[in-house]
């Protein structure tokens, strides 16, 4: 039971993420939530039943068959001279 006020999200709420962290161990590279979630440096999760999460990086950019390519630099418009 979360003793934070207003408590902390479950495990298993989509806002998981945002409960308070108990304990974090920076030079291992993972931090306890109050929920029981282990967060890791990566973004990778472990909840509490042992489920995993992978890792969920913001850049990770799924791109969709046909999509244009994002990675390819475009040359920027150049002033008249």
């Amino acid at each position: 039971m979360c003793p934070h006020t207003p408590p902390c999200p479950s495990a298993s709420a989509p806002d998981h993420d945002a409960a308070r962290t108990l304990i974090t161990h920076p030079e291992q590279g993972w931090s306890l939530l109050c929920n029981g979630i282990v967060v890791f440096d990566d973004t990778g999760e472990l909840l509490p039943g042992g489920d995993v999460i992978a890792p969920h990086r913001p850049t990770d950019l799924f791109v969709s068959p046909g999509a244009p390519d994002v990675t390819t630099p475009v040359a920027s418009a150049q002033p008249a001279a």
